[in-house]
């Protein structure tokens, strides 16, 4: 009996994880790539494309640790229109009228690894892109790095510096 009242208490932790983590997750707007192309567009605010994979660590990572935190859920509000794609996926999408798969549009991008982040503006122009993990506090200094235009005028080290942010934190 006691096994399964520990069962039944472990099953109903986990249930609340999971709803924890979906609802953290609503709070972030995804949009597919044509709203958001077209909403950046008539809102002067870039795209961040977030590749992922269903057996990504790292995505589910950033699921939990990372897309929660009020700092970048406000960053992304503020300059973007994110967008998530499964780099293996055949589900469609479109870039600036041409239509790929998901897996497709990957490739387009060169993505190798995931997570990976793609900036670009609302005429699907490369910002920039950045692959791998990056913890909340770092991710949220890049968001507003690239949103506010400064890939060309400083360093994101520096940046990251002048914002009193270490590159490992």
């Amino acid at each position: 009996m006691k096994n399964l009242l520990f069962l039944s208490v472990l099953f109903s932790i986990a249930l609340c994880s999971t709803a924890l983590a979906q609802s953290q997750d609503q709070s972030i707007k995804w949009q597919s790539l044509t709203q958001a192309q077209q909403l950046a567009d008539d809102n002067n605010k870039k795209v961040m494309l977030f590749a992922e994979a269903t057996w990504c660590s790292y995505c589910k990572k950033m699921y939990q640790e990372v897309f929660p935190e009020q700092a970048v859920q406000d960053s992304l509000h503020k300059y973007f229109y994110p967008v998530r794609i499964d780099i293996e996926s055949k589900d469609e999408v479109a870039l600036n009228g041409d239509t790929f798969t998901e897996r497709q549009l990957a490739g387009k991008f060169r993505i190798s690894r995931t997570p990976t982040i793609i900036f670009f503006d609302s005429d699907g122009s490369v910002i920039g892109a950045q692959p791998g993990f990056l913890p909340a506090k770092v991710f949220d200094k890049l968001l507003g790095y690239v949103g506010q235009d400064l890939t060309g005028s400083i360093p994101f080290r520096q940046y990251l510096k002048n914002h009193g942010v270490e590159a490992g934190d």
